[in-house]
């Protein structure tokens, strides 16, 4: 049988998935071996594929990195180790005659949720991950928006404070990373908790207790909380006024606070955003971690139908 592998390359763990078209056969784990600037990674990868394939043939494979990707060249992804990198190229030695198709994790994840979860029915979506820090995609048209410089998806890195308050990972200060992920949201509560009467400070701080204390009504973490929201839906009305999506996916761990967070961000987002681009529906992540997975499966099997369109014509 002829199958297609989606790739997900994290920082800690890669998550390897055969697909036979849109149906998962087989996933598997392994740790990212970031030791010698990321050398081992693609072998580690190959040798795995090479295991899952048993009999059947390999038509295509989708890989997801952590980093802005320009026609198979990944321009750096410092979790790996890697700096400008043509992952097309390199995964192909492995694999001769395999269409391989690289993409970003975060755009990787929006397609994904686009096809089979959360943006599903709709041809143009946003979709914003909130984890440890904040990332995103966005489909327009059915097609996935990847940009001049692969870097579409960097919503994270939306400036929504003017005091040069919270320096960012990327260098730049205020990004809405700094406020709206599980980081941003710990740093939030350590400055509000100090001297204050919460829970806070009895528990170890961290994104998940803040949510579901602020749920039990406790005032600090509700503070929290609506600091975050305030944040995180003046970066999505910014983005909806530009591109006007028809619904806004939230995922990423942050998200699991489910219809608590969902509903207080599309309140204020309502508030915020131009009056013609207030209804736009939002909606929970449907995928989980297998959102990449799936959406680099995905782009891998469009590739193999574009080239043989092409080829035909």
């Amino acid at each position: 049988m002829e199958c297609v592998f989606g790739i997900d390359i994290g920082g800690t763990n890669i998550k390897i998935g055969k697909f036979y078209g849109d149906e998962l056969a087989e996933s598997r784990r392994i740790k990212t071996d970031k030791s010698d600037v990321g050398a081992n990674i693609l072998g580690d990868v190959a040798r795995v594929v090479r295991e899952m394939r048993g009999g059947d043939e390999i038509a295509g494979i989708g890989i997801g990195v952590p980093g802005p990707v320009v026609g198979g060249v990944v321009l750096g992804a410092q979790n790996l180790g890697w700096k400008e990198f043509n992952v097309e190229e390199e995964l192909g030695k492995f694999f001769p005659g395999v269409v391989i198709r690289v993409l970003n994790d975060a755009n990787a994840a929006a397609v994904g949720e686009w096809a089979y979860g959360g943006g599903a029915g709709f041809s143009s979506f946003i979709l914003m991950t909130l984890g440890t820090g904040i990332g995103g995609g966005l489909i327009v048209d059915n097609e996935l928006v990847e940009g001049a410089s692969g870097s579409t998806g960097e919503i994270g890195h939306i400036r929504v404070g003017y005091h040069n308050e919270r320096l960012c990972t990327c260098g730049l200060y205020d990004c809405i990373e700094q406020y709206a992920s599980a980081t941003g949201v710990v740093i939030t509560a350590n400055r509000l908790r100090v001297g204050r009467e919460t829970i806070l400070n009895e528990i170890e701080v961290t994104s998940k207790n803040i949510f579901d204390h602020a749920k039990l009504g406790d005032e600090v973490c509700l503070e929290v909380v609506n600091h975050m929201v305030e944040k995180l839906a003046s970066a999505l009305a910014a983005i909806t006024n530009t591109v006007n999506p028809e619904v806004i996916v939230l995922g990423g761990g942050v998200s699991k606070a489910g219809k608590f967070l969902l509903d207080r961000v599309e309140k204020r987002f309502r508030e915020l955003a131009f009056f013609s681009v207030r209804n736009t529906k939002f909606a929970l992540a449907e995928m989980g971690n297998a959102a990449g997975m799936y959406g680099c499966a995905y782009e891998a099997r469009k590739k193999i139908c574009k080239l043989k369109d092409s080829a035909l014509n």
